[in-house]
């Protein structure tokens, strides 16, 4: 775990110029135009480590991090200077060596603050990528293989490592071993080595080859540990006794781990597992012993990156509860045991933060399906979230847990995307609350929790929707003369019933009861009855659920066989009634708007209507913005009737067959939300619903089976 993920990390190394390999002896740092560092860059501050940013070097006088930008921080002054370029590699000291341009490399020292040394091979066709620099030798990738450069004077000299191979686009992993040493993983051909490279004599003296994928490699004087992928989803810790040649697997609870070497301890994390949760059990900074893996002390909640310092000590990038984020020093207690102290905070929380709360104050839901999305803004996103809304007045509630998507980086938000349904029923319009929680995946961090407050809005009135939440209900009278309401809503794309309710006794006078669409001017539809002195009588929809006390509107209504409402058929924005009388005549009782008059004047529009068995108003099932009518003759086969706009219709289209198999076809409005009047069927074997998909020669998208009335068709004998 001795390196930042997905990036090359740089090391604080022994002091250098590139001059016969020596210690050099230069002049007081100062700022120059090949690239020195700004003197205006330094301030003096409290020790603190840079938010967003990794450790990349680790010397006696300070150390290197990598974030917005690269800088070396004093621990004793607090004082910080930005570098220049990408960080090579290293062991531990208070020289920084970085990149500035291909093949150009620059060494600073941050402790004498000397003129930076530059060694420029960009005159050379080979190009070279770094993978360490230790004890005056800088180790670069070129031409597959691992060169080991160094300068005497003037003249440069390059040694290649016999035996260690990488292929080009794979960005190898190095870091410190023992004195004059560095390991180095690398991957050529399909083949992963890992290796022991020493500096003086230029050869590889420990090496191992894998058909596994290595993920990261650290050693010491008497081990060299890698973490090796054997499948994907599982990571396994491999441990080589530099003495014995003997090696100990053990496979750890996660797929990728960066390890480090400390006395006889292996470390290792997942470097990513502030920000991930797939596998908890690798996220906190573990030290498991070389001699029996089973023993191990939990160092730190979680670590992202270390870097070696010049006493073997290292120092992490990670966080803990009581401490929070920050720079921590790992070494060995007077038993040789592992033991984490804090050194510098980031002034960040290891734990979730106070949610920042981006929930809308009004939801405005609609009868299609595009959601509402509520999120909150956290200090991650790997969490579980769990959110309970409340419908105020009613009580109705929806408990739903849920996950963030993966996200590295800022801003973390965990998202939920309300769909305007409850736990049984559409969302009432009205007030509601909400209660947030979320909990960290990783185990980092306690919970937490936010809540608030939001109103639903549902502007447009739905058809068949008596109680106001956008969904239809259907009304059934059962043979006692009760009628009752069944509220519907559209779960895992079935219509279900979301509550029954009773709408009183005596509905048995009436031998025609018929959902008419808004007859007298409110948001919600109306009822029409008819009794057995042929009386028609309106029931005005309050929006609740319920009807007003109802008013006579009409007399002489028993010379009609069949009654229906709900198509605008004129054109003029009102619903209209259609009768058929005995004679087969069809009629057109064009709506007001008048509740004390809805019905104006009838016209006949049709003839030859008495062939039919079933006639219903449907309003714009077949795409035209005219209301639409199907009718079903005797031979079971269903017919549709395109209104023109202005009292007519076209002529009749046919739907199909086998309809006779039906004892009510009602059109309940849109139960599926996707922006059509649909068709209920009811039979003896069952409950449909028929989607109407807007388009008059392919009227209905195949049936969906429905949880309305199952298994009760024969206890009611009318559906409207």
């Amino acid at each position: 775990m001795s390196r930042p993920s997905g990036t090359l990390a740089a090391a604080v190394v022994t002091v250098l110029a590139l001059t016969s390999g020596a210690v050099a002896t230069a002049p007081a740092f100062a700022a120059t135009a090949s690239g020195a560092a700004s003197a205006s860059a330094r301030q003096e501050k409290p020790v603190a480590f840079p938010e967003r940013s990794e450790i990349v070097g680790a010397g006696e006088k300070g150390f290197l991090s990598r974030g917005g930008s690269l800088l070396w921080t004093d621990l004793k002054t607090g004082a910080t200077t930005e570098l220049p370029g990408t960080p090579i590699a290293g062991n531990g000291s208070d020289t920084v060596a970085v990149t500035v341009s291909p093949n150009v490399f620059r060494f600073y020292d941050m402790a004498s603050g000397a003129e930076p040394v530059t060694l420029d091979l960009s005159d050379r066709k080979t190009s070279y990528t770094p993978a360490w620099f230790a004890d005056g030798t800088l180790a670069l990738w070129a031409d597959n293989g691992l060169r080991l450069v160094s300068k005497e004077g003037d003249e440069v000299t390059e040694r290649t490592v016999p035996g260690v191979r990488a292929d080009g686009a794979w960005r190898p992993d190095a870091s410190p071993a023992g004195p004059g040493e560095f390991a180095v993983a690398s991957e050529s051909n399909g083949t992963f080595a890992v290796a022991v490279v020493d500096i003086a004599t230029g050869t590889a003296t420990v090496s191992r080859t894998t058909a596994k994928a290595v993920d990261d490699v650290a050693a010491s004087r008497t081990s060299v540990t890698w973490a090796e992928l054997p499948d994907p989803g599982k990571v396994d810790l491999v441990v080589l006794d530099r003495v014995t040649g003997k090696t100990t697997t053990t496979r750890l609870n996660g797929d990728r781990a960066r390890v480090d070497v400390l006395g006889g301890w292996a470390l290792d994390a997942d470097p990513r597992g502030l920000v991930n949760g797939r596998f908890p059990d690798l996220v906190p900074l573990t030290a498991r012993s070389l001699g029996d893996p089973a023993v191990t002390v939990r160092l730190l909640d979680h670590a992202s990156s270390s870097a070696t310092a010049p006493d073997g000590s290292l120092l992490v990038r990670g966080g803990t509860k009581e401490h929070g984020e920050g720079l921590y020093r790992v070494s060995l207690d007077a038993q040789g045991s592992p033991v984490a102290a804090f050194v510098a905070g980031s002034g960040e929380s290891a734990g979730l933060g106070t949610p920042e709360i981006l929930v809308p104050e009004t939801v405005t839901l609609d009868t299609n399906h595009a959601g509402v999305l509520f999120s909150w803004g956290l200090a991650r996103s790997n969490v579980k979230g769990t959110l309970t809304l409340r419908h105020t007045a009613s009580g109705l509630t929806r408990h739903d847990t849920f996950t963030a998507a993966y996200a590295d980086k800022p801003p973390f938000r965990i998202s939920y995307s309300w769909n305007g349904l409850m736990e049984k029923a559409n969302a009432p319009a009205g007030a509601y609350t909400w209660e947030f929680s979320a909990t960290p995946l990783n185990g980092v961090g306690d919970p937490v929790t936010a809540t608030g407050s939001f109103t639903v809005l549902r502007p447009v009135a739905a058809r068949h929707d008596f109680d106001g939440n956008g969904a239809p209900d259907v009304l059934a009278r059962d043979a006692a003369g009760r009628l009752w309401r069944d509220d519907t809503y559209f779960p895992d794309q079935q219509v279900m019933p979301a509550g029954r309710s009773s709408l009183g006794h005596g509905w048995n006078v009436y031998d025609r009861i018929e959902v008419a669409g808004d007859l007298g001017g409110s948001a919600t539809d109306d009822l029409v009855t008819r009794d057995e002195s042929g009386g028609l009588w309106l029931y005005e929809g309050k929006g609740d659920g319920g009807f007003l006390p109802r008013k006579k509107i009409g007399t002489n209504w028993g010379v009609h066989d069949r009654i229906s409402g709900g198509s605008d058929l004129n054109g003029d924005g009102k619903n209209d009634v259609i009768a058929v009388d005995k004679a087969g005549a069809l009629w057109l009782y064009p709506g007001t708007g008048n509740v004390n008059a809805p019905l104006g004047d009838r016209k006949k529009i049709g003839s030859n209507w008495g062939i039919y068995n079933l006639v219903t108003a449907t309003g714009n099932m077949a795409g035209a913005a005219p209301g639409d009518i199907l009718a079903r003759d005797k031979d079971g086969v269903l017919w549709v009737y395109l209104g023109n706009g202005d009292g007519t219709l076209r002529p009749r289209a046919e739907v199909g067959g086998g309809w006779g198999a039906y004892t009510h076809l009602v059109p309940i409005g849109n139960a599926d939300r996707y922006g059509r009047p649909d068709l209920l069927a009811v039979g003896p074997r069952g409950t449909y619903v028929y989607g109407a998909k807007g388009v008059w020669n392919d009227l209905f998208a195949p049936r969906r089976e429905s949880g309305l009335y199952a298994g009760e068709t024969t206890a009611f004998d009318l559906y409207s």
